[in-house]
């Protein structure tokens, strides 16, 4: 049995193309119950901590680790998860951020065709950032958490078919924004969510190539801030044809094309707009290996936006192994975001290059530079930011 997850995300109502994959089961059988621990430590340097169009030069340091640890065989499982990121910056301290993540999941195999999942999950964080007043810029944090649960069932229809349904529900809790030096008092700036979302993937592999199709409903109810109000609940919904294809040498190729219906609160705004994702690998001589990708679909959450944001995208990445422990790759990227409501256009694109290092089996050394620059057409902000770093990263 054939199941592909399809994962529900609060800021976007699009999944990548379908390629043809192994079974969940088969993988957690295959899959090590010995608690697997990463880490990795970076040192920074950037000319634009504040992520703005005043251009501040500055080290920091950023930390992270996780620790997956799982129990039972390929017929029932649980699995837990734990995660954390700490950044710290030598001198623009109000940039600092925090998160921890924990989740758990369960999985059974209840019939030979019929399989459930099961996860439930908890993030909190601490985000710095800044204000700008003028000539004065001013440092902000916010405290946010998210809870999220999760169901799937899989059904193994024969014929090499087989059907996901999906249940999430996600909230997410906003603190009040408190500001440096208690110069202002504390203000709720962001609103706290409710995102449901309802999904069925239906997908027949036929040898090398993957066809099905998709449908997905997601209902968020956010809280009124303001008035105008800062944010609005909306309700999306998603029509998808997929297909795949994956080759002996080791080529891919996704494809998915449908339509997006967006309704803000009161009827502000309702759209339909045609969705499509490219996605594919090749790889080249002399051990090169090209991945690239193309979508267009609404974005809910990474956005400026009161409702929601038109984005298109388009990546191209190129990487191959110098030595059997030197790799390199770089990449370039073009964004194209338009505001709904704001009418405001954010045109980004960048580049970038890296160099990985395999010291041992489980230690790897990274270089790596960024190199981004953003235009704001409505607020004429216009931001370009350099970002170099060096990472040892180690498993256990």
């Amino acid at each position: 049995m054939t199941c592909a997850a399809v994962t529900a995300r609060a800021e976007s109502t699009t999944t990548p193309a379908a390629e043809p994959t192994a079974p969940p089961a088969a993988e957690a059988a295959a899959a090590s119950t010995d608690p697997v621990i990463t880490g990795s430590l970076e040192r920074h340097w950037t000319n634009n901590a504040l992520d703005s169009d005043r251009n501040v030069s500055d080290w920091y340091s950023l930390l992270r680790g996780a620790l997956q640890q799982q129990w039972g065989d390929s017929d029932a499982y649980a699995k837990l998860n734990a995660d954390f990121q700490v950044s710290h910056y030598d001198h623009t301290s109000i940039e600092d951020d925090r998160s921890l993540g924990v989740s758990a999941e369960a999985f059974r195999r209840l019939t030979p065709g019929l399989e459930l999942r099961g996860t439930l999950s908890y993030r909190v964080s601490s985000t710095g950032d800044n204000l700008d007043i003028g000539p004065l810029t001013l440092g902000t944090r916010e405290a946010k958490q998210v809870f999220g649960a999760q169901t799937q069932l899989g059904i193994d229809l024969g014929n090499a078919t087989s059907l996901i349904l999906e249940a999430a529900d996600s909230f997410e809790k906003l603190g009040a924004t408190h500001f440096e030096d208690d110069l202002i008092l504390p203000a709720k700036l962001h609103a706290d969510r409710n995102l449901f979302q309802l999904a069925a993937r239906i997908t027949r592999t036929v040898g090398n190539f993957a066809f099905g199709g998709s449908a997905s409903a997601l209902f968020a109810s956010v809280e009124r801030i303001g008035y105008p109000p800062l944010f609005l609940s909306f309700d999306a919904y998603t029509l998808r044809a997929e297909a795949a294809y994956k080759g002996s040498d080791g080529s891919t190729l996704g494809l998915a094309l449908g339509a997006e219906f967006l309704r803000g609160a009161d009827n502000i705004y309702q759209r339909w707009r045609p969705t499509w994702q490219v996605t594919f690998g090749k790889p080249l001589p002399r051990g090169f290996e090209l991945r690239g990708t193309y979508f267009g679909r609404y974005e809910t959450s990474n956005t400026d936006d009161p409702l929601a944001s038109w984005l298109q995208r388009a990546e191209l990445e190129i990487g191959t192994k110098l030595r059997e422990n030197l790799g390199i790759a770089s990449g370039i990227f073009y964004e194209l975001k338009d505001n709904l409501l704001y009418e405001n256009q954010e045109r980004r694109k960048g580049i970038y290059a890296e160099a990985t290092y395999d010291a041992s089996k489980s230690m790897a050394i990274v270089l790596r530079v960024d190199i981004n620059r953003t235009i704001k057409t409505v607020i004429d902000d216009r931001e370009h930011s350099i970002d170099a770093f060096i990472a040892l990263r180690a498993k256990i």
